[in-house]
């Protein structure tokens, strides 16, 4: 939520610096569609535009932005947006306002028309053949395009690691206890065997201290050089497995590694994953934005009354809905202190349910600490009705929730880049029918028989990895009866990827990476060195001993 109303603001922010102090309602709408449309990479429109110069007054109407991504679609939609706006900070490139009133807010609603900014339609998306079940896997090849360049910087650093354990060996070699010192201790034993018992002794002890300074030195570079070997061994091993490590990886990266116990999220594709990405993305323009104005932002200087900000909104005021399945789902609430010098947390919260009931609650603060962004969003959402909702989006075994009481609780973090999450669903009174059953399609009657006795849905996403990589798991109850049902030839596809993905990346990397497990024994020339040098000096104290008896 949060998102789509800062990406809103920020936007109407850059317009309306620009355009409310002196253009004409007209001129002022046509630079928020041009300008904003710029701004987003699709359509911004605006049916109309209110501005009152004495108070400073603004207040647009009917706005819509397009989602670039899904041109028949929009991002956000607004009936109205109005504040009071302090006009001498206007004039100062300062955007302030102690309150915001944002009305009939809705997200990710249909377009009628295109939102490309050429007003081009999207190309088709290609028709699904027959067959079930109707699970596209990725292409390995595509796949393999994409990756290519984590998996080269992968072999890259296991061929570093046994790079720096070579140098760092060569340059410890120079100053290893040489054999000219070994030979010297030697000669100094000869020539004190010809020395008088009380010469002899005094200078035995002087020989013995030395040995030992050198043995100390010894037992250091031992242990050194064990901890090192057991590096050399732990690459070499990383080498040998980078094929199968790295082929799982990408598996669980595109949401293939879950095999049957992940069947439901197949049939939805990938809207799982969108619905994600969606809001990480505008997450990243909306506070981006915010971040990058802090630090250009130039400082106030020491003793100035004026407010050292380019954006502060004290509270923003909300009310929307959005429609899930046949519910309309209302909602109202605030945020709070919202600013480019995020010194400040900013807090959200948001409230609302079905006809007046208390259904659904949300939690957010977004806050800068140690030079990163971090955000901690919470939403419950309890005892909705819930009818018409397509589970999954396949024409050939359309799996539909035709109603069920959901309970619904999801949490998210962010600390500058790392991101996770969790969405946990409950839907009680479950009723899940396939719509294509009562045709000739002998799966689709299979999997509507194994629903019938199904009444109750529990759904656990988990989201992982990056703002701009998350990785997204969902599992389900359902995921048995739709593995019984699709998945031995599911399991098949799976297998074949995987192997296909393996022998890709063996293909292009084997002769490097049994180059590389090659190296097991890099050091051992070095530790056969130092045992044999200091064997050598052990042997030597030994006589010592035995002739000091």
């Amino acid at each position: 939520m949060m998102k789509w109303i800062l990406r809103g603001l920020l936007l109407l922010v850059v317009i309306i610096v620009a355009t409310v102090a002196f253009a004409l309602e007209p001129i002022a709408k046509w630079a928020i569609e041009s300008e904003g449309s710029k701004a987003v990479g699709a359509k911004v429109n605006v049916d109309d535009v209110d501005i009152q110069l004495y108070p400073t007054h603004v207040a647009l109407y009917g706005l819509t932005v397009a989602n670039p991504n899904e041109p028949m679609s929009n991002l956000l939609e607004s009936k109205k947006v109005s504040a009071d706006v302090d006009s001498t900070a206007l004039i100062k490139r300062q955007f302030i306002a102690d309150q915001v009133l944002l009305s009939g807010l809705q997200m990710a609603t249909e377009r009628s028309t295109p939102g490309t900014l050429d007003g081009s339609m999207p190309p088709a998306k290609p028709k699904e053949e027959g067959g079930l079940p109707s699970i596209e896997l990725p292409d390995a090849n595509a796949i393999m395009a994409e990756e290519q360049a984590i998996i080269q910087a992968e072999v890259e650093e296991i061929e570093n690691g046994f790079k720096t354990l070579e140098e760092k060996w060569q340059e410890k070699s120079k100053t290893l206890p040489q054999q000219e010192r070994l030979d010297e201790f030697k000669a100094r034993w000869e020539a004190l065997k010809e020395k008088n018992t009380f010469e002899r002794i005094a200078g035995a002890k002087q020989l013995r201290d030395d040995i030992k300074d050198e043995l100390k030195q010894f037992k250091g570079l031992n242990k050194e050089i064990s901890a090192d070997v057991d590096t050399a061994k732990a690459l070499s091993s990383r080498a040998a497995r980078l094929p199968a490590a790295q082929s799982q990886r990408i598996m669980s990266k595109y949401g293939v590694d879950q095999g049957t116990d992940g069947m439901l999220r197949f049939l939805l594709g990938d809207d799982a994953t969108k619905f994600v990405q969606r809001g990480l993305t505008l997450y990243k323009q909306t506070m981006g934005e915010l971040a990058a104005k802090e630090s250009s932002a130039p400082s106030e200087p020491a003793g100035s009354s004026e407010l050292p900000v380019s954006i502060l909104i004290r509270e923003v005021l909300i009310d929307g809905y959005q429609m899930v399945g046949e519910q309309k789902l209302a909602y109202n609430g605030k945020i709070e202190d919202i600013t480019d010098k995020l010194e400040k947390p900013i807090a959200m919260k948001l409230q609302g349910g079905v006809e007046e009931q208390a259904q659904l609650l949300i939690d957010g603060l977004f806050k800068q600490q140690n030079d990163a962004m971090s955000a901690n969003v919470s939403m419950t959402l309890k005892q909705l009705l819930l009818s018409g909702i397509a589970l999954s989006q396949s024409p050939q075994l359309p799996l539909q929730l035709e109603q069920g009481l959901a309970d619904i609780a999801a949490n998210f973090s962010l600390n500058g880049d790392d991101l996770s999450g969790s969405v946990k669903g409950l839907v009680n009174q479950a009723k899940i029918l396939v719509a294509s059953a009562g045709g000739e399609n002998p799966t689709a009657q299979r999997l509507a028989r194994a629903l019938e006795g199904v009444s109750k849905l529990v759904m656990d996403m988990r989201v992982n990895g990056s703002v701009d990589d998350p990785i997204v798991k969902l599992k389900s109850n359902l995921d048995s009866i739709l593995g019984d049902v699709l998945g031995e030839e599911l399991k098949g596809q799976l297998k074949e990827l995987e192997a296909s993905l393996k022998s890709d990346i063996q293909n292009k990397y084997g002769s490097e990476l049994n180059q590389l497990q090659e190296k097991r024994e890099l050091l051992a020339s070095y530790k056969d060195l130092l045992g044999d040098r200091e064997a050598a000096m052990e042997a030597l104290m030994q006589e010592l001993a035995r002739k000091m008896l």
